[in-house]
């Protein structure tokens, strides 16, 4: 059932993606006991993928999503786990500022979406909410939502954004279908994992 609301929201929103203007800004920061001084990650410590909007429209619905992949055959990645405390069951992936909970998008919450989020390079996770009752409003850039990781082995990872059909691009959407926005995107993110 969740994953027909999902589908669902998004052939809504395919409809509505014709002469987008930009909104809002999504950027990846890095938290955590892997983050080195230099930029790069230490591989077998944990990372926090934290991802950052700053919203400047007033906006009913989302989807977006991001990829993780590498030119080392064989890469790895552990999503550290912390059940009954995210979006998704096993809890590496978690909501912030309004996105953990049905505050803002309460028709469900945000939904999660693992496609190929086994730990094997290349991932694929997909984001999608909508609001009924209430309305994402304008803000100054801060954490919305995380994915929670361990890289265990030396090499380079790309984080970059994505999204799996039938919606194929990022996107706010608005009360009136002509408003909806695709937002700026920071990277890709490409990081060196050392021993």
């Amino acid at each position: 059932m969740r994953m027909l609301k999902v589908v669902g929201f998004l052939v809504v929103c395919v409809v509505a993606i014709n002469g987008l203007a930009f909104a809002g800004i999504i950027n990846l920061e890095f938290t955590g006991d892997g983050v080195q001084k230099d930029g790069s990650i230490k591989a077998g410590k944990p990372v926090s993928v934290d991802v950052m909007i700053e919203n400047d429209g007033t906006f009913t619905g989302f989807s977006f999503g991001f990829s993780v992949v590498s030119p080392d055959s064989g890469m790895t990645i552990i999503h550290v786990a912390d059940s009954g405390n995210g979006l998704n069951p096993n809890g590496d992936i978690k909501g912030h500022n309004g996105w953990e909970d049905h505050s803002i998008w309460n028709f469900s919450g945000v939904f999660a979406v693992e496609k190929d989020w086994d730990g094997v390079l290349p991932e694929l996770l997909g984001f999608g909410g909508l609001s009924v009752q209430r309305e994402y409003k304008p803000h100054e850039m801060h954490k919305v939502l995380s994915f929670d990781v361990i890289f265990p082995e030396a090499g380079t990872v790309t984080i970059d954004s994505a999204f799996f059909p039938p919606g194929g691009r990022w996107l706010f959407a608005a009360p009136n279908p002509e408003d909806a926005r695709v937002p700026d995107w920071g990277g890709p993110y490409t990081l060196k994992i050392v021993k």
